[in-house]
């Protein structure tokens, strides 16, 4: 799919959504003008302060992660309500059994995946001093594989398993080891015996407080955000760019998606549709040209 670079003139009213950058209008898909675009959101990126990502399910497709919503995603293969507290409190064997023929059909296999070329300029541009946080709605790992260091894992890790009574967490695999092996203590936490669960955040559970306010600060902080692989339809995840909007003075909001956000009018200020790989890739290299000139 081409790149389709796309710059927003800025939103007049209200006056809290105006871009603190200067405005720029590009019209075309290719060329000069992706390249353009590529060079303004890799200066925007060198002359902040506090720039921070936010990365949704289409940065990890493309390391073969299925999402959940689209067409051919896991919610058309798995019922969605398999993932809410309230069932998995009923009968946690039975999402454990769910988990692991899942993971062996290669539906929903995250320990297989690796790193694709987006996660890695990420962490490249963190190792720069130029992103300072990810927040991420993932749950696969991926930006910890890369080397991203200042994660924020808004919806927790289906890398780990979390004891619901008293937090302590362990590997997933030592869990499934158990599991499969016939343990009959093989869901239960080594010191409670509480019931253990993917530390990720089901239907029914809150963000984690501690992430929900790591996010909140970066966001007040930030000076550019960087958005990518997510539609920003789930809540409270897409308030962050509306929230960096609301600020004074605003951040630039710089997207990377396959098909623009479902906020890309309100909040974006550079888009530049394609994949978050190709993309990334390129502003990377932009980025690290500028330093070196």
């Amino acid at each position: 799919m081409a790149m389709v670079p796309i710059v927003r003139e800025p939103v007049r009213t209200p006056p809290f959504l105006v871009t603190a950058i200067e405005p720029i209008i590009i019209i075309g898909s290719r060329g000069d003008n992706m390249q353009q675009s590529i060079q303004k959101a890799a200066e925007i990126l060198l002359s902040a302060a506090n720039a921070v990502a936010l990365t949704g399910a289409g940065i990890s497709t493309e390391s073969g992660i299925p999402d959940f919503r689209s067409p051919g995603g896991l919610w058309t293969k798995v019922d969605p309500g398999e993932f809410s507290i309230d069932r998995f409190l009923q009968n946690p064997a039975r999402f454990w059994r769910l988990h692991l023929d899942l993971k062996a059909s290669g539906e929903f296999n995250l320990a297989s995946a690796d790193p694709n070329p987006a996660h890695i300029a990420l962490a490249r541009l963190e190792k720069l001093g130029i992103i300072k946080c990810v927040i991420t709605q993932n749950v696969d790992n991926l930006h910890q594989k890369a080397g991203s260091v200042e994660v924020v894992e808004f919806h927790g890790n289906m890398l780990r398993a979390a004891c619901i009574r008293c937090k302590s967490s362990e590997p997933i695999e030592e869990v499934e080891a158990r599991f499969v092996n016939g343990d009959p203590k093989a869901i239960r936490c080594r010191k409670c015996e509480g019931v253990l669960k993917p530390d990720a955040v089901f239907f029914g559970e809150a963000i984690p407080a501690k992430a929900m306010t790591i996010s909140q600060v970066q966001a007040h902080k930030c000076d550019v955000l960087l958005v990518i692989g997510t539609s920003l339809q789930v809540y409270p995840a897409a308030q962050i760019p509306m929230s960096v909007k609301l600020k004074y003075p605003p951040a630039t909001v710089i997207e990377i998606n396959r098909e623009p956000s479902a906020l890309h009018q309100q909040v974006t200020d550079i888009l530049m549709l394609g994949s978050a790989g190709g993309v990334m890739t390129q502003l990377l290299n932009a980025v690290e040209a500028l330093q070196r000139n």
